[in-house]
């Protein structure tokens, strides 16, 4: 993954905050650190393959052709038996309208009014989840669509506006304007999440088709170098309309400025050529089956051209999964619970690895910790600087049923993903490589373990 520092454009206005780091307070030390990677260690558990045949297996395709391509593989009667390229070659031919139009459905386009200022604020936003027999819905959008630092102060959340509408794409117009209030965000993240409530525009009647959906996601995670991407949202302000792109960077770090003005914010980010515009922000980047791949953020300044941002969809929903689930309790306030490890964790190394077979250069990190805080879960759980992590599992029972996922550490934000879906009295178990031999941590995740999103 690479790292950016650079002017980037938040697309309607400028970012949000500076992300908080861990309080380093012992264990801050050079290290000598083992030289493997999570495949190594899998392969002692009886995985087998080659590391790009293994690397694939974690991935989920992120494309219908993709998609196809595997099923025809896997066809008991004899499958196909090329590459991912010649499969393209024989059968495949791509479509962008059905992307376009999937896509479209799911994106509104946002406008925010601000007492003490004479601007509307421009943007768009991404429909998470629909009840059409009530007519309510939650919206993804970007935390800087809806502040304004030039605002009164005296809003409900400060600067934050009261003054909300969304419209869907073919009904932009004042009649059809759909109320919307802030719900919750975390301006570190760059996420807001706005709540809609018994909207005749989103009521299934026998009058009323709505032909509005959720966004389905695809894994962001597996999002491959030169993916066909479809950037929808608001574009100058001048109502919703589609971009076409490439993936140009699968995984980078970006710094942009912060919404407040007070320093900058740090975010994981897929780069894109998409042509984005203020008032793009907050609307989807979209996959080649029109799967969310990621809301766009940003842009690069300085006479750069075809730098576009998004914020991967793994990490932006799972922001505002937490958002909702922290907020629920105490609508119209800042809310947001991450779960900490008390650690800070560097790239000791990377390394490409070529799959013939999917056409594709899989990157494989190895995740090594710097430092470990007194006083915080990681240092209850016996973790050391040098330790290599290999893999976690979160394991929850919320709502009285059992919940696993395991997840390979091959990039840090994967990390950042599992602590973003913890919850209090959730348990993680890691991997790891210490003095040439794995061992196994568990962390549970108590009161004094979180911290409130910013």
């Amino acid at each position: 993954m690479k790292k950016t520092y650079l002017a980037a454009a938040c697309v309607v206005l400028a970012g949000a905050v500076t992300l908080a780091g861990c309080s380093i307070a012992d264990i801050m030390h050079s290290y000598s650190s083992d030289e493997v990677f999570p495949y190594d260690v899998a392969t002692e558990h009886g995985e087998d393959g080659s590391p790009e045949s293994w690397l694939s297996s974690l991935q989920t395709p992120t494309t219908e052709l993709r998609r196809l391509y595997e099923e025809a593989k896997n066809q008991e009667d004899g499958g196909f038996t090329g590459t991912f390229y010649e499969f393209l070659q024989e059968f495949g031919v791509e479509d962008g309208s059905l992307a376009v139009q999937t896509g479209m459905r799911s994106v509104v386009r946002v406008n925010c009014a601000i007492a003490g200022t004479v601007n509307y604020s421009l943007g768009s936003g991404v429909i998470y989840s629909l009840d059409k027999r009530e007519g309510d819905a939650l919206i993804v959008t970007n935390y800087h669509v809806v502040y304004n630092k030039k605002g009164t102060g005296r809003e409900k959340v400060p600067y934050v506006s009261d003054d909300i509408d969304v419209y869907l794409y073919g009904a932009e117009v004042s009649s059809r304007a759909i109320e919307a209030t802030f719900l919750g965000g975390a301006m570190e993240y760059d996420i807001a999440v706005l709540k809609v409530e018994n909207s005749p525009y989103l009521k299934e009647t026998a009058e009323n088709k709505v032909y509005a959906t959720e966004a389905v996601a695809c894994d962001s995670a597996s999002v491959t170098l030169g993916d066909r991407v479809y950037a929808i949202g608001n574009a100058g302000g001048y109502g919703l309309s589609a971009v076409e792109g490439i993936v140009s960077l699968e995984s980078e770090t970006a710094t942009f400025a912060a919404v407040d003005g007070n320093g900058t914010m740090t975010l994981p980010e897929i780069r894109t050529d998409a042509a984005l515009n203020p008032g793009n922000s907050g609307g989807g980047l979209f996959n080649a089956a029109g799967e969310l791949l990621g809301i766009v953020n940003g842009r690069a300044e300085n006479n750069m051209v075809g730098i576009g941002y998004a914020i991967p969809s793994n990490i932006a929903l799972a922001v505002a999964q937490n958002v909702i689930d922290t907020c629920a309790k105490s609508p119209n306030a800042h809310c947001g619970a991450l779960a900490t490890l008390g650690i800070t964790v560097s790239v000791a190394d990377s390394r490409g690895v070529y799959d013939e077979e999917t056409g594709k250069i899989y990157i494989e990190q190895q995740i090594t910790i710097e430092g470990v805080s007194s006083d915080s879960a990681a240092k209850r759980a016996g973790f050391a600087g040098g330790d290599t992590l290999i893999s976690a599992t979160l394991r929850s029972h919320r709502g009285g049923e059992a919940y696993e996922r395991k997840v390979y550490l091959t990039d840090e934000r994967r990390l950042t993903e599992l602590l973003l879906e913890a919850r209090l009295g959730d348990t993680m178990q890691f991997e790891l490589r210490r003095g040439g031999e794995t061992k196994t941590l568990s962390v549970t995740f108590t009161a004094d373990d979180f911290r409130t999103l910013a």
